[in-house]
């Protein structure tokens, strides 16, 4: 994971001590709110005694009034998402929404915790719509409310998009009317409708190839098996395409539909969490991992190292790894953690170029 944001990568470059890290869960609903609050009081107290042991008064007082600030801050603990992290020094304060549940934390010290941004689950991008894609029209829907949606200015019917189509083409020789075509010529309605397919599908992708251009969307392709064969024989590799969901979705309720989205996202992080592991194992073999701290370090500076991979106990913070990580994300080095009991590889791997 590289991080795009460039006042977060400016405070965690930061030499300015202490550095203070809050990790805490949330829970949105809205009888939960003033215990997210309660929990934020307590940790933060906790952070005002470290400071007060370690640290003079001039170094963190303005800090500590700026987090205190938060505390009334309602919008924050309404909207949040399921997790907060929250870094702050004399220099700034940046906080962060992470999508998995953490125990609530604190630290004092010289380096922030930075390991909670760096799982695979935070580099996972939802798609923003869900497609069921069928020989002559696609069902969208929200993959936030599972709503279905119209995309706006996609045919989503082959009927509606093809008098725009045939009005500049000769490429049929059938005369069509409304939903109920009548075919003339020497082709059988069978071939008339697989060309027909095809030249949805092609109007499909060069749509969905701009929305993702334009405006960064993506979108999970589901629907029958014999109908998404067709389609990703030609289009399996496009950009927009966030995932893959083997059978319609048109007829599963509310319920079965989040189910369903919920089982896709698990697979997909399972499947990313395994492709780290299989990358660092193959680098091993290849004698491209390095282990030692300063070793990575020096490897740092020059350049030579492709990305970092630590497998952590979840309530484990290494001081020293979460120094390295934050090094690694300064100089724009690919950086994950992958937490873990025992999967017989050093804690922390660098692989080199």
């Amino acid at each position: 994971m590289k991080l795009e944001n460039k006042h977060l990568l400016k405070l965690l470059a930061s030499d300015v001590e202490p550095k203070i890290s809050i990790i805490l869960p949330i829970h949105p609903e809205t009888p939960q709110v003033e215990n997210n609050i309660l929990t934020y009081k307590n940790l933060l107290k906790d952070v005002k005694k470290d400071l007060e042991l370690n640290y003079h008064r001039r170094e963190w007082e303005d800090t500590v009034e700026k987090l205190k600030a938060l505390i009334l801050d309602r919008t924050l603990w309404n909207n949040a998402k399921q997790s907060l992290l929250i870094f702050a020094n004399g220099e700034g304060m940046e906080i962060c929404e992470v999508k998995h549940e953490v125990a609530a934390k604190e630290h004092v010290g010289s380096t922030f915790l930075v390991q909670d941004l760096l799982l695979p689950e935070e580099n996972f991008e939802r798609a923003n719509y869900i497609i069921n894609i069928s020989r002559d029209r696609i069902n969208v829907f929200d993959s936030q409310t599972l709503q279905e949606v119209k995309l706006e200015g996609v045919h989503q019917r082959f009927s509606d998009y093809y008098s725009d189509f045939d009005a500049n083409s000769n490429l049929n020789s059938g005369a069509y009317g409304g939903m109920s075509p009548t075919y003339h010529g020497h082709r059988s309605k069978s071939e008339e409708q697989q060309k027909d397919q095809s030249i949805y599908y092609q109007y499909l992708d060069n749509e969905l190839t701009l929305l993702k251009r334009g405006m960064g969307y993506t979108f999970v392709i589901a629907g029958l098996p014999e109908v998404l064969d067709v389609y990703l024989k030609s289009y399996e590799n496009r950009a927009y395409i966030n995932g893959v969901i083997h059978g319609s979705i048109l007829n599963l309720s509310h319920k079965e539909l989040s189910e369903r989205i919920s089982e896709f996202c698990s697979f997909e992080k399972i499947a990313q969490v395994d492709k780290i592991k299989r990358a660092v194992e193959k680098a091993d073999a290849e004698n491209r991992v390095i282990n030692d701290m300063d070793t990575i370090n020096f490897a740092l500076i020059n350049h030579d190292v492709r990305s970092i991979v630590s497998f952590s106990d979840v309530d484990s913070y290494s001081i020293e790894h979460n120094k390295l990580m934050i090094q690694s994300l300064i100089h724009k080095i690919s950086c994950r953690v992958l937490y873990t009991t025992s999967n017989g590889l050093p804690s922390m791997n660098a692989i080199l170029y």
